[in-house]
């Protein structure tokens, strides 16, 4: 992808992908790709679209491979299918850990949408189809906290599921927009790493905010240590900084934070094997109504 020099503080617009406006053709699915001058974990860049009917909906835009070459980092997301004779507009946000940055157009203002009537004799699929291929629910992940965790490993070693290491919690914090609090000294993960290197994220730990509340967050998902990783953990090597995928869920009794116990958390990130230090960001998924409706 190639662009104009970056311009601190704004979103960029693709010179061959220009932002979708005017008349959409039946059942396509629009393409808005836009760029930000620097990148950073907590950059989320999303779509605000609204139609007459109802309230405005959040597209999360996913970040692109970047070439080393590249000052630009590229975001990508696609409009919902826009329905026959039926309008919308829409901008995009770029915003860090809750603060809005810059918007596309850059005054704040909308860009129409209208959906064509169906050509006569289309022999288009319909939204309506009973099986359908193509994704039909535009959703947001909002940034929730960044989780740092430093660990000590209790090695169980090699057993009947896999090698299996427990791994304790010595200190950590959860620092976000909304929260801000202490990962108590007694959760862990209870890992079982399989025979291709892949190991089976097990966590339970409590965190305690500043205001007192008890916080359990309970996730699993997948650690992937490479197709030697399982030989390299046997052997005592704890080396570089695989990729960690966790889903966490959270319980409380404390009324304050009932919200969250509500909430289906993303986490993604990579554990720094030398220090045993977990680096993970989490998001908060949020699903919007059917392209179709």
């Amino acid at each position: 992808m190639t662009a104009t020099a970056p311009e601190p503080g704004a979103l960029l617009e693709h010179a061959g992908l220009p932002l979708p406006t005017g008349h959409v053709p039946p059942h396509a699915v629009p393409p808005v790709v836009v760029g930000i001058p620097t990148s950073h974990p907590a950059d989320l860049v999303q779509v605000l679209l609204r139609r007459a009917d109802g309230p405005p909906l959040a597209i999360r835009a996913l970040r692109e491979i970047r070439g080393s070459a590249d000052p630009v980092q590229w975001f990508r997301a696609r409009l919902p299918m826009m329905q026959p004779n039926r309008t919308a507009e829409y901008r995009v946000e770029w915003s860090r850990a809750g603060r809005r940055i810059a918007t596309l157009p850059a005054d704040g203002s909308w860009l129409g949408l209208v959906g064509v009537g169906e050509p006569v004799g289309s022999s288009a699929t319909p939204v309506t189809d009973k099986w359908p291929s193509a994704a039909r629910f535009p959703y947001d992940m909002e940034f929730f906290a960044a989780l740092t965790v430093n660990l000590r490993a209790e090695v169980l070693g090699a057993t009947a599921e896999g090698y299996r290491i427990n791994f304790h919690v010595e200190e950590g914090r959860v620092v976000g927009p909304h929260i801000d609090a202490v990962v108590e000294p007694h959760g862990g993960d209870w890992m079982c790493i399989r025979p291709d290197g892949v190991g089976i994220v097990d966590i339970k730990i409590t965190c305690r905010t500043q205001d007192g509340a008890l916080l359990l967050d309970q996730a699993g998902g997948v650690f992937d240590l490479g197709p030697d990783g399982y030989a390299a953990v046997a052997a005592g090597r704890f080396d570089g900084a695989p990729p960690l995928y966790v889903t966490p869920r959270w319980s409380t009794a404390d009324p304050a934070w009932a919200w969250l116990s509500r909430k289906q958390g993303i986490g993604l990130g990579r554990v720094v094997m030398r220090t045993l230090q977990v680096q993970c960001d989490i998001y908060l998924p949020r699903v919007g109504e059917a392209d179709g409706r």
